[in-house]
């Protein structure tokens, strides 16, 4: 008798485990459906008009990989995607301070960000202060000789492409440009019209 209470306590257990399992694993599939925010494990929010994105560094890449080829999956409208956290089609102002929060190189060039770490100044970053970049992703895509180096021309040239002025300006800057009405939000037709305008690049 007490052996039979005790394997039907076991069967229980045993059910309730595998009811919390499937309910956390079908509340997780109905969150993604519904299109509500969905977090990575490094702090990323992910997605944006619509459209999602994983983590900036591209994990599937070596950082010589990175480095050379840039993220992976870039969404078509590029920061103006990942900024819009609540996938509604517009970017707020608090929505782009919260993105460049996650990235605070992302408020200024990328000429300034590499000199942060350019300490002896040689135009180059060494093993030694590319370890200190924060975030470590932050250079993917300069490395145009193949090199697995970092240089300032470089850094320049990948500055420089057309449609990426945010990259000379900083994201603070290049929204107020894309904000031609002034009312703190990027709009879908705004988007369209900096990417006619040259403004944006598609990715």
């Amino acid at each position: 008798m007490k052996v039979n209470r005790i394997a039907k306590s076991y069967v229980a257990l045993a059910l309730l485990v595998a009811f919390s399992v499937s309910a956390c694993s079908s509340n997780d599939i109905a969150q993604v459906n519904a299109g509500t925010k969905v977090v990575s494990r490094d702090g990323h929010h992910r997605g944006g008009l619509g459209q999602g994105r994983p983590p900036e560094g591209g994990a599937k890449h070596s950082v010589c990989e990175a480095l050379q080829q840039g993220p992976l999956n870039n969404a078509e409208h590029g920061p103006m995607n990942n900024a819009d956290f609540n996938r509604d089609g517009t970017v707020m102002r608090d929505e782009l301070e919260a993105f460049m929060d996650h990235g605070k190189y992302r408020r200024i060039s990328m000429l300034t960000f590499f000199d942060l770490f350019d300490t002896n100044k040689d135009n180059r970053l060494s093993d030694k202060e590319f370890a200190k970049v924060d975030p470590p992703y932050g250079f993917d895509g300069t490395d145009e000789k193949d090199n697995c180096l970092v240089t300032r021309e470089e850094v320049l040239a990948y500055a420089n492409q057309a449609g990426r002025s945010y990259r000379k300006i900083g994201l603070g800057q290049f929204f107020a440009l894309m904000d031609t009405n002034n009312d703190n939000k990027v709009i879908t037709t705004e988007v369209d019209a900096a990417h006619e305008s040259g403004l944006l690049a598609r990715f």
